[in-house]
């Protein structure tokens, strides 16, 4: 059994100030796929453990991935759904295809670039030949997407440690369907609702029951998945918004039913969805008093891992003006890391910070300090974090001194998946009092265990937990939490 495997990987956060251009993707191809990807926590990696695991042939094809970040260009787009194209026709015929994808790519011209995507593999494929999908749980499903595929699987957790396990039973699904042990039969529900990311943690809240159904459901004799994406709000499109996703053994009827008792447990927690979160003067307040420490501030306004500029100062302003101390902020500001760079390890100097990407993200800021460390930004994170990576690159990286605290000064813009990002430069993170970690729900992975408290704040930005209907202009109207809102 021949079973090609891609995968074509973006979060796309049309809010964003910038846009993604062809050179912001990581290109991986044929035997590079394996290399980079067999020992990672990632789908692609459970798709290549199937080998082992099922007894397929692994055909390597193509791999690309970026940053969350503003949409897709055209150009990146066309070029890089062109290669994927072009290598599975190369490997034709192929018994099946294992294809990840993230959900919320949007492109220029193709608002669901991830269902275009599917929609052309399909053509070439033509419609026998099966096609197992993979999506991020922040996916905003199309549901013609869900008709082109055979099947789709996403993740179940947030933050994402179960990638390899969806990847291992999309595999295990396509090599079923190939043998004629199942038929896929797909269903899906689209829940009227904005499920926020405040409410996204998979361990806790209003989604661990929904999920919990989700993963109990699969139990039952006849269902060969069951999935929930909670949707991406940060991308302005059709079908922005939860999703229920479920896959029958040849019963349309029963993945339809099922579907809809998903989506009716998840409308159920309506009322739950209301953001209750503080703002960056009242987090920082909370953060000194508390006895516990340390104490995670997570920047939900400027999460790198949702799009957003990764040099917000809204609460690095509030750190400053309220006298905290032993504190580690982390900015994207390959200016300021470069300054330190010229002026080596132990000047003492004045520089501007943070703020400068665009105007949304707080206001630049003057801070004084000691160039405590340079790093090439290189590390290793060998533990089951958000994501699945495993290499990671933050470019070259400063750590100033202040009186206070400590600031981190990356040149590439890089989601705090990994506590690795401290400890490369020099920082212990057992030492510290404050972190302030850019992200929402994802850094709760490598935050968590060792946080006394983890205190979200709501901060404006790309990644806003607040933005208001009147900014969209393709979402359906008639979502849950603004219609309350309404009232």
């Amino acid at each position: 059994m021949r079973v090609g495997i891609a995968f074509l990987s973006h979060e796309s956060n049309t809010f964003a100030s910038f846009t993604t251009a062809l050179g912001d993707f990581e290109i991986v191809r044929g035997q590079e796929i394996l290399e980079k990807h067999a020992a990672t926590y990632h789908e692609v990696g459970g798709f290549i453990a199937s080998a082992e695991a099922f007894g397929v042939e692994i055909v390597p094809l193509f791999g690309a991935d970026a940053t969350p970040s503003g949409t897709v260009e055209a150009e990146a787009y066309g070029a890089l759904v062109g290669e994927l194209l072009d290598s599975i026709r190369a490997a034709l015929p192929l018994d099946g295809l294992l294809l990840a994808l993230h959900g919320a790519m949007a492109a220029d011209g193709f608002t669901h670039a991830d269902g275009e995507t599917v929609r052309r593999v399909r053509a070439l494929l033509g419609p026998e030949i099966p096609l197992v999908v993979t999506h991020d749980y922040h996916g905003n499903v199309p549901p013609q997407l869900v008709e082109d595929a055979t099947a789709l699987v996403i993740y179940k957790t947030c933050p994402h440690v179960d990638q390899r396990e969806r990847g291992l039973q999309a595999a295990e699904l396509l090599a079923r369907t190939v043998r004629a042990e199942a038929r896929p039969e797909a269903a899906i529900v689209k829940p009227e609702l904005l499920y926020n990311i405040a409410f996204h943690n998979t361990g806790s809240g209003p989604m661990k029951q929904v999920m919990d159904a989700a993963i109990e459901l699969e139990r039952k004799a006849g269902i060969l998945a069951a999935s929930v994406a909670a949707g991406y709000q940060y991308a302005d499109v059709p079908w922005m918004g939860p999703s229920v996703v479920v896959v029958a053994d040849g019963e349309p009827a029963l993945a339809q039913r099922e579907a809809g008792r998903l989506a009716e447990l998840m409308w159920s927690t309506r009322d739950e969805l209301l953001p209750r979160i503080p703002g960056p003067a009242e987090a920082v307040r909370m953060a000194m008093a508390s006895a516990e420490t340390p104490v995670s501030l997570f920047e939900m306004g400027d999460n790198i891992g949702g799009g957003s500029a990764g040099d917000s100062t809204f609460v690095l302003e509030e750190l400053l003006r309220q006298g905290a101390d032993g504190w580690v902020a982390a900015l994207y500001d390959p200016e300021a890391a470069a300054a330190c760079a010229v002026a080596g390890i132990g000047a003492q100097l004045t520089l501007p910070v943070g703020g400068k990407v665009d105007d949304q993200h707080g206001p630049t800021l003057t801070v004084t300090g000691k160039v405590r460390a340079l790093h090439d930004g290189m590390f290793i994170e060998t533990e089951r974090r958000h994501g699945g990576k495993r290499e990671w690159d933050q470019g070259l990286t400063a750590v100033l001194a202040t009186c206070e605290g400590l600031l981190l000064l990356a040149s590439v813009r890089t989601p705090p998946m990994s506590l690795n990002q401290l400890r490369s430069a020099g920082i212990l993170p057992e030492q510290q009092r404050i972190f302030v970690a850019k992200g929402a729900v994802a850094p709760r992975a490598a935050y968590g265990p060792v946080s006394a408290r983890i205190i979200e704040v709501d901060t404006a930005g790309a990644t806003s937990i607040s933005r208001p209907p009147e900014a969209y202009q393709r979402a359906r109207r008639g979502l849950y939490e603004w219609t309350r809102q309404a009232r």
